[in-house]
Order: structure tokens, then C-alpha cells, then sequence
């Protein structure tokens, strides 16, 4: 029988060149079982024989495939990686290993991409441009050059006909997932479509220089007032889509190498780890990506540079509060609290058995800080965290993928500077100021305004319409209104143990009122000053405090506080 026509009437793909290839590589690297599964082995080029290894086990194979079949594959692996809470160990080790090291492409087509995108010649735009590339990727490479002003800067291009192959790969990776769920049943536990679908939106976003620039100016934005680290400024009449220039950063890559001196190396990865903390709970906006390729140390200061944003994390101050109290709790080594958070946050079904999975919690917590404190490793933590989930079949939240993903690749970096480095200490250490942020959280002037009014004004309405509603209340109790009616001995003496409870409520409402309405004069700079401080928001404090003194003193004579 004659294989079938290879004709989009046939597949919902496009290119059907590039479907062959892919079924051809698994064949090869001994996956054809699976193309037999998938109904597809009749696709199949000519001569694809398959060849077993029986020396490479199957998650060798695996990282063999997704390397041979190139960038989209490789950063496809690079994301299930982070999956222990779908793969075995020995799968994630292998996919950990894989790297996008792509040839260069001639300079030739990098000037004519600048002159697409930014639409004239490259000689007007720059003085001078050079056309062997600093660096090679797998969506894009580096070229060094200096502006007409004599600013040195390194140009980023995008690599010719890349989205294109990336959008024919994603469409094939949707196809080949939709078949595995369609005949594959123990594949449907991972979800094949929502991975590919995550993975999708990705790396699409990756392709975007834009996109890219405006993330590094964010993350330069939040740490402007950091004299210890560094965002190279981003030129936007020389960038667009598909070309980035930025100022050049002159340094040296962190390693085992440098900084020489030891107390440098732990004064570098106690910054390293600071502000990974600040950017997960102050900022909630992070770079997902610190490998020692993106960390700079400038030569003339020292300050710590970022590059490459093409990966960044976002956290809602929602998220940022979940994720502090899962951190607090993960130090405290309480599981209950550290459970009870998590599938608060939406991780979790409505029949999760919480007890069991706070009691197998506990057990790894203990695993984990049975280690020397100095060897124990908080994002090992973290992955020992979701790979209970996968057991308990509760839903990982991508927010904790992200932080837990960046959190693995700098705690390496630490590591490499200083293996002694205490992580969990580092985190405890900066536990009080977290705590703080979570009871006072920062909120601009024009937030305090807004939430301070709207309390107040809550408070007011609600201090105005509290005797109308008691004694409307009361009316009906008096009358008999009620359907359930009461009878004690002492119901006469009810209106007036009413009454002297909204007094007392009357009371706090109206001091809490006070030291709202004093705190906002206090944000606002307004009225007459003694020295910085406004005399209004003064006196109303002072008014709040001999108020609620006086209420306490009375509550305590009357012995009944």
C-alpha cells in the first residue's frame, strides 16, 4: 500500500517538509513507536529506519531529538526543565543540559536587517559597526558598534526567517500534542496542549525587541535608586522589532574565576540574592533569566549588570503577598500554613485532601533542613514543593514556575561564588522586611488619599446610620415583629444595653476616623508645620489617643471590658 500524499488536504500543517524531518529524527533517535501511535508512521520519509540505543537511556534520546531539531525544540525541553511536578529526575537532568548554541550568520544579513527595520543604511546610523558578531544565539546575535556621537553600543539583531520557523514548528507541536491527547492516554496527565500553549505565548513574545526594550527600562526604572546595579540604556530611534541597540556594558562575566577575592565573590552573591528578593516582593517584576551570560560586573565600579530581558516575570501584589507568606512559612518549616496558602491561592481542587498533603509537606521540610544549613538549598525546596503537588494532583501555579525557575538559576550562580553561601539565613535575614511590606504596604500618595477617604467616608456613613438602624431594631422588637420571638427575664433592660453598646461602637468608629483623617494630613503636607511635621495631623493624633485612653479606663471601671 502507497504511503499518503503528503497535501495540507490530508494534515492541518503547513509545512509538511518540516513534519516529515521532525518524524524522521524520532524514528532515527529511536522514538518510532510513538510516530506509530500517532497514526503518522505513513508520513514518514523514505528510509527512516528506527535505531534503538541500548546504551542511551530514554531521556537521552529525548534531549538527542529536541537537539537535532533546533531552536524551537531546544527552548521547548528548556521549559519542561523546570517540570518536576510532571517528569523524573533523570528526564529533567537531561533537558537541563540542553543549550542553543547556533552557528553565526553572515554580517552581511544583519546590515540588511537594520536597514529593513530601521530603514536606512547602516553607515548613516552608525560610525562605525562591526561585522564579526559578539555573540551567537538561537533567535538572534550581537554586533558591536558606536554611534555618530562616538557612544559605544551592541546591536541585537534578529536572525533571518526565524519567526517563521518558529510559527511552522508551533503549529506542528499543537498538531503532534492534540494527537498524543487524542491517542495517547497516559500523556494526558501532562496536558500536552496547555503545555505547548504556554510554551507558545513564550516564546512568541520572545520575537518582540520591543518588547524586550521596554522591560529593560522597567527593571532600570525600579532599581534607579540602586547604586549597586546596572541596566544599560536602550536607544529606541535605532531599535524596532526585529533590531535592539543598547549601551555597551564593558565587564566581566561572573564565574569560579571572578571575582578573585573571596570577600568580593560573597559581598557579590549576598547582592545577587538581595535583590532577586526585592524583585520578587517589592517589585513584583523580575528577571527570569540571571545565567552567568546575562550578569555583568562592571570593570571601572563593580556594580552588578543585567542584560537580556527577553524573559521576565510579572507578580500581582496578590501574588506577592501569597508568595511571601509560602516563603515565611517554608522558613518556619510550618506545613500546615504553608498548604493551607498554596491552595488558597487556587492551586488546589475542592477535594484535596489537605491533610495528607500538609503531612507529606512536613516530611520533606524535614528532609530538606536535615542538611547542614550551609548545603541546604531553597530552591531544592521549592521543587521538592511541586513535585508534591504532581503527586497530590494539584495544579502549579505559573507564577511559582516562574520564581521558582529564576530562584534555581541564581542560587547556581551563588553557589559558584560562594558554596558555603546560606541561602535559607539570607532569606530569614530579609523575613522582618517582608513582614513589614506585608502590614504596611506601599502605597503612593494618591492610593493613600484614595483608600483613606473611602474608609473614612465608610466610617462616617456607617457611624450616621447606626442609631436610625438600632432603633429601627429595636421598634421591631418592641412590637414584635421578628419571627422568632424572645423571652427572657430581663428583656426590658435590652434597649439599654443596646443603646450603651452603640455608644461604645459609636466611639471607636469615630476615633478610628480621627487617625484616618490625621494620616491623610500627615501624607498631604497640608496646613500650618512645626518644623516637618503638619499641626493638624498632630493634634488629631493627640485628640485620637486621649479618646481612646479615656474609653479604656471607662471599659475597665466598668468591669465589663
Amino acid at each position: 500500500m502507497d504511503s499518503p500524499k503528503l497535501t495540507p488536504g490530508h494534515l492541518p500543517v503547513r509545512d509538511l517538509r518540516r513534519l516529515a524531518r521532525i518524524l524522521h529524527v524520532m524514528v532515527e533517535k529511536g522514538w518510532g513507536h510513538y510516530v506509530e501511535r500517532l497514526r503518522l508512521k505513513g508520513y514518514l520519509p523514505k528510509g527512516a529506519v528506527e535505531q534503538v540505543s541500548a546504551v542511551l537511556s530514554d531521556a537521552q534520546r529525548f534531549r538527542l531529538v529536541l537537539e537535532e531539531l533546533g531552536t524551537t525544540f531546544i527552548k521547548f525541553g528548556q521549559m519542561l526543565s523546570v517540570r518536576r511536578d510532571l517528569l523524573p529526575d533523570d528526564m529533567l537532568r537531561e533537558l537541563q543540559k540542553l543549550q542553543d548554541t547556533v552557528p553565526q550568520f553572515p554580517a552581511e544579513q544583519a546590515r540588511r536587517i537594520i536597514e529593513e527595520v530601521l530603514g536606512q543604511p547602516v553607515s548613516q546610523l552608525f560610525a562605525s559597526f562591526d561585522n564579526e558578531p559578539l555573540a551567537a544565539a538561537s533567535i538572534a546575535q550581537v554586533h558591536t558598534a558606536t554611534l555618530l556621537d562616538g557612544t559605544a553600543v551592541i546591536v541585537k539583531v534578529q536572525r533571518p526567517d526565524i519567526e517563521q520557523i518558529i510559527q511552522a514548528d508551533l503549529e506542528i507541536l499543537f498538531f503532534i500534542a492534540r494527537l498524543l491527547h487524542k491517542h495517547v492516554a497516559e500523556s494526558r496527565r501532562y496536558d500536552p496542549v496547555g503545555l505547548v500553549e504556554e510554551f507558545s505565548e513564550t516564546i512568541l513574545l520572545e520575537l518582540d525587541f520591543r518588547r524586550e526594550g521596554h522591560n529593560a527600562e522597567r527593571f532600570r526604572d525600579n532599581f534607579k535608586d540602586e547604586s549597586s546595579v546596572i541596566v544599560p540604556a536602550v536607544f529606541w530611534d535605532l531599535s524596532g522589532k526585529r533590531v535592539l541597540t543598547m549601551a555597551r556594558s564593558i565587564g566581566q562575566k561572573i564565574g569560579a574565576e571572578y571575582p578573585s577575592e573571596p570577600v568580593a565573590r560573597q559581598r557579590l552573591a549576598e547582592l545577587l540574592v538581595h535583590v532577586y528578593l526585592v524583585q520578587f516582593f517589592e517589585h513584583g517584576f523580575f528577571h527570569g533569566d540571571p545565567h552567568p551570560g546575562n550578569l555583568f560586573i562592571m570593570e571601572e565600579d563593580g556594580r552588578l549588570c543585567f542584560h537580556d530581558f527577553g524573559i521576565v516575570g510579572r507578580l500581582t501584589k496578590r501574588d506577592r503577598s501569597n508568595l511571601a507568606q509560602l516563603f515565611l512559612a517554608l522558613v518556619a518549616r510550618d506545613a500546615e500554613w504553608m498548604a493551607d496558602i498554596y491552595l488558597d491561592m487556587g492551586g488546589g481542587a475542592s477535594d484535596v485532601d489537605r491533610a495528607a498533603f500538609a503531612r507529606d509537606l512536613g516530611a520533606s521540610l524535614d528532609e530538606c533542613y536535615a542538611v547542614a544549613a550551609q548545603e541546604a538549598s531553597f530552591s531544592e525546596a521549592l521543587y521538592q514543593f511541586i513535585r508534591l503537588m504532581g503527586r497530590h494532583h494539584i495544579q502549579v501555579l505559573r507564577e511559582l514556575l516562574l520564581v521558582t525557575k529564576a530562584l534555581m538559576t541564581m542560587e547556581s550562580v551563588v553557589r559558584v561564588l560562594d558554596p558555603r553561601f546560606d541561602m535559607i539565613a539570607a532569606l530569614q535575614a530579609y523575613a522582618p522586611r517582608m513582614i513589614v511590606r506585608q502590614l504596611l504596604p506601599d502605597l503612593n500618595r494618591t492610593e493613600i488619599l484614595g483608600k483613606g477617604y473611602r474608609t473614612l467616608n465608610t466610617l462616617c456613613m456607617a457611624v450616621s446610620g447606626f442609631p436610625r438602624t438600632l432603633a429601627r431594631a429595636v421598634q421591631q422588637l418592641q412590637r414584635g415583629d421578628f419571627a422568632l420571638k424572645l423571652r427572657h427575664e430581663q428583656l426590658e433592660g435590652l434597649e439599654q444595653h443596646l443603646d450603651r453598646a452603640s455608644n461604645r461602637l459609636s466611639l471607636s468608629m469615630i476615633i478610628a476616623s480621627i487617625v484616618v483623617g490625621s494620616s491623610i494630613v500627615m501624607s498631604t503636607d497640608v496646613g500650618p508645620h512645626y518644623g516637618d511635621v503638619p499641626l493638624l495631623g498632630l493634634f488629631g493624633y493627640l485628640v485620637a489617643s486621649f479618646l481612646g485612653l479615656w474609653w479604656v479606663v471607662a471599659m475597665l471601671r466598668s468591669g465589663k471590658f
